[in-house]
Parts: C-alpha cells; structure tokens; sequence
C-alpha cells in the first residue's frame, strides 16, 4: 500500500509505504531523487545513491532486528522491492517513531530551496549529551532502539563532502533550536534541557545546481536548512508529543 506525503519537490517523489514486519504493521518513508545524487550518512558514511529511507519498526521487531543484524538489510530489501530499488543505490534510517508522525517544511530564497524531512520521538530518551550518563554500548555494531530524531535534508545546492559535514553541525544547531522552543527535557535529568536522544541520526543529500562550500548560520543556504530543520523539527516533537492541532 503506497500513501503520496507530501508529493513532488522539484522533481523529488516523497511517499509513504505501510507493510508487515513479521506480522506486525510497519510503514517507511521513501524520496526518490530525480538523479543520483552525493549524500552523506550519520549511519553509513558518504554514498552516490537514487533514494533515500525513513523506516518505522514498530517495537515488537526490535527483539528479532537486535539478536539478529542480518534481519535488517532482509527486511530493507523487501521494502525496497515494492519500489523497484536495491539497498545499494538507496541509504536508509531506522526509528521507533511511526511515519505519521514525520513533518516536513521548504524553505527557498531566489534559486535557492532545502527541504527537510524529521521524525522525532522524544519522550523516552531524550538526553543531555555530556551530562546523562551514557545507556548503551556497541558491541558487533548493536545498540538497542528507543527513541530517535531523524533529520533528512535536500537541497537545490551542489555540496561536495567537506560542505555535507559541515552542514551537520548547522542542522544540530537547528535541532537544539527546536528542543529549546519547547522546552524538551532530558528523560534522566528533568532538571536539565535535552539536546538531543542519544540515537540521532542525519542524511543530507547534495543536489546539482550551484556549489557551495560554506553552509554556516553567516550564509542564505545555512539560514535556509536551519529554518527548515527547526520548523520541522518543531512540527514532529509536537507530532510525537500529541501537541499538533
């Protein structure tokens, strides 16, 4: 079953594919690009790829996903079929949070234009990196799956590797913009403002018009994704949190 979210971005193909994980109903978010297209992972590092993927795994799979590692590019392979794509020309994410919560704001300024995609679910770990203690460890690539902020950004301006990075630290910021408008707290320490779940995970996806080389708060394009992120992010916790009306 295929649901269209938000439709056509300037040529990009957002939509929302609901369907079983071992008899439990599951949903994935999946943007086709108009192009291959450079991107870089938080999760898997710097890809040429086609699509890109927000997948929700409902909590009764993450017993099966964290026993068994392999399950996971299994199960990412059956989704992808239902689309015609394989895992090596997409990039995915996990998270617990069902796509109906995913919000997704535009900004675009002359030629300029970002879109983000976020889902966040904020209501059993939030932390303050730092500050908490930490609550897991990686052993064999494991860690358990809570809650998570997954922020996938595209943009109309062509960023080579050293620009994709640097714009993570623009989106972070954006990211804490948006906790700190709703006064997120950390699950640990209620004292203290959340900065983020401890399992964030960031996709920015390059596109083909102008280069740019500087992404920070002092440039258009980096004011661009930091309203965009922050708008969105906004949008999802609210979404998380039952407060969207």
């Amino acid at each position: 079953m295929k649901n269209s979210v938000p439709g056509q971005f300037h040529g990009i193909r957002a939509e929302i594919i609901s369907h079983q994980v071992w008899e439990s109903p599951a949903n994935a978010l999946i943007i086709t690009l108009p192009q291959p297209s450079s991107i870089l992972s938080s999760r898997e590092g710097s890809k040429t790829i086609k699509a890109v993927c927000n997948c929700y795994l409902p909590e009764s799979t993450w017993g099966s996903l964290h026993d068994h590692p392999d399950n996971w590019e299994a199960y990412l392979k059956a989704v992808l079929s239902e689309v015609n794509l394989s895992s090596e020309e997409t990039t995915a994410l996990s998270t617990g949070v069902n796509m109906e919560g995913l919000a997704w704001q535009e900004e675009a300024f002359d030629d300029l234009w970002v879109l983000a995609f976020v889902t966040a679910g904020v209501s059993t770990n939030a932390m303050r990196v730092g500050r908490d203690k930490a609550s897991a460890i990686e052993r064999d690539g494991l860690f358990e799956k809570i809650g998570t902020i997954n922020t996938i950004l595209l943009t109309s301006v062509r960023l080579d590797l050293t620009a994709q990075a640097a714009s993570f630290i623009t989106i972070t910021e954006a990211k804490n913009i948006a906790l700190q408008e709703l006064d997120v707290r950390s699950c640990y320490s209620p004292k203290l403002q959340a900065t983020g779940t401890g399992t964030d995970q960031i996709i920015v996806v390059s596109g083909s018009g102008d280069k740019c080389t500087y992404v920070g708060g002092h440039t258009k394009i980096g004011e661009l994704m930091a309203k965009a992120v922050t708008s969105a992010t906004i949008l999802a916790i609210k979404k998380h949190l039952g407060m969207a009306g």
